[in-house]
Order: C-alpha cells, then structure tokens, then sequence
C-alpha cells in the first residue's frame, strides 16, 4: 500500500479536541502520502461537501487519490489508524468502511442504523454497542439482513470518480402531520444517513453500469468520541441494550435477549442455542423465558416446565403473562408450556435443560423427570454448576456422574451430562 495515495479530510464546527489533532497528523505511518485538509463552518453538509470536492477536483487535475477518509475532529484514535482500517478494508474485500463510533451519551447507541425499505425519514432502528458486539467485528448488510446506514465521524473508501462524482451530502428536512397524535412533527434525514443510501444504490438506475459498492463498518479500530463525556469503542456498554424506541428486540439475529429478565448469562444462552440446534428440548425452569428463547430459536420444539409462581426466585409472582409476552415479542411458534403436575407432551426428547428449584432434592426429582423421557443418546444440561451459592446443582450433577453418568463439558456454569443409563454397554 505504499504507493497508495489518500486524502484525508477533518469536517467540524471549529472545536477540535487535542485526541483528534493527533489522530488527524498521525494517521498514517507516512504522512507523505496523504492529502490533510480540513474545513470549518456551521453548515455540516457543506463542510463534507467541500471535501469531498478537493478530492474530485485532485482526481480532475491528473493527481491520485485512491482512498478517501473522514475524521469528525470531536474523535480521536490510536496512531496508524488509518493503516489499520484500509488493511481491513482491503482484506474484506469493501468499497466504504466505517468505524463503530458511539453518541456522547449514556444509552450505548451508536448513529448507525438500518434502512426502512420505503422510508428515507426514519430508519428501521439504531444500532446500539450491545448490537455491535453481537455483530462480526467486521460486518455488513448481510449481517443484519437489512441496509447498513453508516455514520461519517471516522471512515474510508476507495475512491472512485466514477461513482464519487454521482454522490454528495445533504441534510434533508421537513414537517409532516402525525394523525395518531394529531400533532404536527419535524422530521430529518441526517447527512451520512442520505449517503450511505446514495451509496446503496450505486449500480442501480443511472449507475447501472457501475458494480455495487461493499459496505462495512467495523469496532477494529478503537476510537474515543469526546464532548461533555468521553465514550470510546472498545466495549459493550450503556443503559439501552437496543434502540428501545423503535424496535422491540435487537436488529441482530441471534443476539441475547438481555431485556428478558433472569440469570442465564449471554454466553451460556448462545450455549444453549448451539446445544438444541434441530432437537427436541424438555426445559425445567423457565420462569421469563430468557432461556426458553436462547433454546427455542433453534430448536425444533421446546416443551417449557414452570409453575409461573416465580417460587425459589428473590421475588416469586405471576410470571406466566411476562412469559407468553416474552415469548410473542421474538416471534416463537415452537414453544409448548406445562405446568409440572401436567402430562408432557412428547413421548421422547433429545435435550433436557435443567434449572428449576436449586435444592438437592428438587434438582434431583427435575433430573429423574428429564431422564425418563430422554431419547436413547439424549443429554441433561445443568444451569449453576459449580456456583457456591446453589450446591444442590453440584451435589447431584456429581451423583451422576459418580454413578456412572459422564460430564461431557462445562461451560461457563453450564455441565453437560449424559446419565448412566444411556451410555452404551461395552459387548
């Protein structure tokens, strides 16, 4: 890449921070290489767009420029930056890549978001951290199933005139009448938002002879976004686990459903997802349905056994509307509940989660219940292993495995277990 040549450009209102300062000089390992400009004014759109006429204006006069990047000058980041994220743009094989970059606040969103197919003034959702780090640490549209909105505060591309010539910023507004509230609202189509669309449809229309342009955005590259507070990249964390006002799960398949109450931990629930991928699962405890869910978006049926008292929790109450609502919210048609005095509704089940009652003996009634309708090569999975605070889990989990059951794997504080009367006899 050394004989690559890059503009640079820094967009802001004339309050660059000092990590930003070094972040725009110290790009590159050789600055020689790179075009640094910078423009200053209170017209966002028109800040972006002067840039990214230099650059079509060097392009214009016989000069090079093959990557083309932007740094908000409220974001700083580590030396070399700039090298590590065309490494990876390259690597991915992408045309635009961004990096992740937080809002100055504490809900943990960032102002990524994915396109509403017919709606150019509000988007599906926003991404939040706790999105992102459900997310490939690189990843695109395909990764979401829908359109990625990128956010221009820390990004590069291949620059291309024959597309970059077609596209620009704007911020687009106006005001429409909410007939649900009978108000009159404001509504805005934010400059990278606008862009990133543009881009979406290079290749289509009067670009058709184009090839569609590989989007991207990335938490590789570790920057800090600073205002009133400082929030960096490098973690997932805020008080919103997903943009709550507009969704009412997480746009990431698969992600955690931390919203849902309970003590499954994240890694236990993609566990749990993995262990009943295609199986029939029998699951003893499910109180909200936080593990219910992990189990049954896999599965192939899950028979959910709970008395929906919320008994031997911190605080027991009614828990079966939170369940079946939990439940509807991520769309699980698979999922069949039974009270304990109730018959099951399979003969036979492959997976058996366990995590009722955490006393010895209720634990080892759930686990006599569980074996009785295991299938020949079933498994028995224990939530709380090993946890001081719950012996019972242990005591009886080592009980089975001391009479002749076998301990396949514990992860986290989840022990697999396959009991002693499916294990085959040597002949």
């Amino acid at each position: 890449m050394t004989d690559k040549r890059i503009f640079l450009g820094m967009p802001g209102y004339g309050k660059q921070t000092q990590a930003a300062g070094r972040a725009l000089w110290r790009a590159c390992a050789d600055m020689n290489r790179v075009y640094v400009s910078q423009q200053v004014g209170s017209l966002l759109a028109s800040n972006f767009n002067q840039l990214w006429c230099e650059a079509l204006n060097l392009v214009n006069e016989g000069k090079r420029v093959d990557y083309f990047a932007m740094l908000h000058d409220d974001i700083g980041a580590e030396d070399g930056w700039l090298d590590s994220l065309i490494a990876e743009l390259e690597a991915q094989e992408l045309d635009v890549l961004q990096v992740v970059v937080p809002i100055k606040d504490s809900r943990g969103m960032t102002s990524m978001a994915l396109h509403k197919e017919g709606d150019n003034w509000m988007p599906h959702c926003r991404l939040s951290m706790r999105d992102v780090f459900e997310l490939p640490e690189t990843f695109t549209s395909d990764d979401l199933g829908r359109k990625l909105l990128l956010n221009t505060g820390c990004w590069v591309c291949k620059f291309n005139i024959e597309w970059a010539k077609r596209v620009h910023f704007e911020i687009n507004d106006r005001i429409v009448f909410n007939r649900s509230c009978l108000r009159y609202q404001a509504q805005t189509e934010p400059e990278d938002w606008g862009f990133s669309r543009q881009l979406h449809e290079v290749g289509q229309g009067p670009t058709s002879h184009l090839p569609p342009l590989k989007i991207g955005a990335t938490r590789k590259v570790k920057i800090i976004h600073q205002g009133e507070v400082i929030v960096g990249n490098d973690s997932p964390w805020g008080s919103q686990w997903f943009d709550v006002e507009a969704t009412a799960t997480s746009p990431v398949p698969g992600a955690f459903p931390y919203e849902v109450t309970g003590w499954l931990r994240a890694e236990e629930g993609k566990y749990l997802a993995e262990l009943a991928s295609g199986k029939r699962v029998l699951e003893i405890g499910s109180y909200c349905g936080l593990s219910t869910i992990c189990l049954a978006r896999t599965a192939e049926h899950v028979t959910a056994v709970d008395y929906f008292d919320g008994r031997a929790t911190p605080v027991p109450q009614e828990t079966r509307s939170m369940f079946d609502a939990n439940i509807a919210r991520y769309g699980l048609t698979n999922v069949e509940v039974c009270y304990p005095n109730e018959t099951l509704p399979l003969a036979e089940y492959d997976l058996a989660f366990i995590d009722g009652a955490h006393d010895a003996d209720s634990v080892a009634a759930d686990a006599d219940r569980a074996i009785s309708v295991l299938a020949t090569d079933g498994l028995l999975v224990f939530h709380d292993y090993h946890k001081i605070t719950d012996p019972g889990v242990t005591q009886v989990v080592d009980a089975i495995v001391a009479n002749g059951g076998t301990l396949v794997s514990v992860h986290e504080s989840l022990a697999v277990v396959k009991p002693p009367a499916l294990i085959p006899l040597e002949v």
